[in-house]
């Protein structure tokens, strides 16, 4: 298994966790307008795993960056799409 920060978060944008963390760091957008600039598009396909790395980056009180709950999050998604797909 790949190190958590380099794993991809979104397909779109082919952004790594790592990627996506520098990205929020320096930016003073709000995670609508920034999530753009990871993914460069305007799909929810990885909303909750952005949503959770951008608050723990952005929040009022920065917290530890929970790798295995994002990772699992971005996995999550990606099954679920996989099911859709097989759908007759």
């Amino acid at each position: 298994m790949q190190a958590y920060p380099s794993k991809i978060i979104c397909e779109c944008g082919q952004k790594s966790i790592q990627e996506a963390i520098d990205i929020f760091k320096s930016t003073t957008l709000p995670y609508k307008k920034a999530k753009k600039l990871v993914t460069q598009c305007n799909q929810s396909c990885c909303n909750e795993a952005l949503r959770m790395l951008y608050q723990c980056v952005k929040g009022k009180k920065p917290i530890k960056i929970p790798y295995e709950k994002i990772a699992f999050l971005i996995d999550q998604k990606k099954n679920y799409n996989q099911a859709l797909n097989a759908l007759p």
